[in-house]
């Protein structure tokens, strides 16, 4: 299990040094990273590390949380940690900490519409 952690860290780091090293370099460009859903998923993987990478390496760069953008494509429900059939849309959720929930993705994509009762509400309300 440690192994397992450390080699997962270490990855998600490379990435991130890797984009924020070209994303520096080029701040007008656009950047596609292809990686695993588990890697994708509620920010993690290197898409989490990738602001304080770009800060470390540039502290005045304009790289911020909001120039990141995560896409998972044809989640299933399992995929989205969820133990239902439901796809799970965010964790950390309720009424009194709306503003530190974690979603699941900013973009969900499908290749061919979904089941209905796949998806417990759409995203963006509340």
């Amino acid at each position: 299990a440690a192994n397992f952690f450390a080699e997962a860290i270490l990855t998600d780091e490379a990435i991130a040094s890797a984009a924020a090293r070209w994303a520096i370099l080029r701040p007008d460009s656009l950047m596609a990273v292809v990686a695993p859903i588990q890697d994708v998923r509620f920010y993690g993987g290197a898409s989490s590390r990738l602001v304080r990478v770009c800060k470390f390496l540039s502290p005045d760069t304009t790289i911020d949380e909001e120039s990141i953008t995560t896409i998972l494509l044809n989640p299933s429900a399992e995929e989205t940690l969820s133990v239902s059939k439901f796809l799970r849309l965010e964790i950390g959720s309720s009424p009194t900490n709306m503003k530190y929930q974690t979603k699941v993705a900013d973009y969900l994509w499908f290749s061919s519409a979904p089941k209905v009762n796949m998806l417990p509400r759409m995203m963006n309300e509340y």
